[in-house]
């Protein structure tokens, strides 16, 4: 409420209001990413911009990419992203929560030379960049967003101001779509249907039908993996499967 109550008294109130209630009408996170890069413009003007998407196990599942060759996009994901230093890798720890509250702005001109200012950031053109990340409602970060400008122009104090006041409610619309996904409906019927699920079980199925593997279920829910696969064979055994896939498709098939 207090970030919505500042945000009404800046005079770019409207221009914020009609970028959150464009991006209100995503149903996912790409489409999230799409309406935000539309429609940032007025706030936060950029050259160019990539987005990429994590899945459970934080692990590159798709891109969005404006203005950016998809060359470019590869050269980074093939190479650079492990290359030297770890500083500007989209690995990062993924439940850094720095990265959802605040940007982070590079001036390139300014970083350290080496292999990847070099051969990445110089052809490219680029003079800033500015950073942040919107995360799932485990805290772990699950879209990774770069606004970039070629421009001798750096982010203003005013254009930074706003998306301190976007960024968090940005992470609340995307919070959104990995809160009872698609597993929820289905996990419900499962459970009322073999009515032997415990608490816990349920919870696991959860994260299992948002892709996490047993090893992230037992860092989330500090367990160990001991007990998070003897939970996953307690599950299996209640409904009557022998595998993830098959536990998978049956939630599916009852969600359909």
């Amino acid at each position: 409420m207090e970030l919505i109550a500042i945000a009404r008294n800046d005079p770019r109130w409207k221009d914020i209001y009609d970028f959150i209630a464009a991006c209100g009408k995503a149903q996912n996170p790409r489409s999230l990413v799409v309406e935000m890069f539309n429609n940032l413009g007025a706030l936060c003007p950029y050259d160019q911009a990539m987005a990429y998407f994590f899945d459970g196990n934080g692990k590159i599942c798709g891109q969005h990419l404006i203005n950016i060759s998809e060359s470019w996009s590869s050269a980074y994901l093939g190479y650079y992203v492990d290359a030297g230093s770890q500083r500007y890798s989209c690995y990062a720890d993924q439940s850094d929560q720095r990265f959802a509250v605040a940007p982070n702005v590079i001036d390139w001109d300014s970083a350290p030379s080496d292999e990847f200012i070099l051969n990445y950031i110089r052809p490219r053109g680029l003079k800033y960049s500015c950073g942040f990340a919107l995360f799932d409602m485990n805290g772990c970060y699950r879209t990774m967003i770069a606004l970039d400008r070629v421009r001798k122009q750096s982010f203003s104090d005013d254009e930074l101001t706003s998306l301190r006041l976007l960024i968090p409610l940005l992470n609340d619309l995307h919070k959104n779509f990995f809160y009872q996904g698609f597993g929820a409906n289905a996990i419900r019927r499962a459970t009322l249907e073999t009515a032997r699920l415990t608490d816990r079980e349920i919870e696991i199925v959860d994260l299992l039908c948002r892709g996490l593997s047993p090893a992230n279920i037992g860092h989330i829910l500090h367990i160990t993996s001991s007990t998070t696969y003897r939970h996953i064979a307690n599950i299996y055994k209640k409904l009557e499967v022998s595998s993830q896939r098959d536990l998978l498709a049956r939630l599916y098939r009852q969600e359909s």
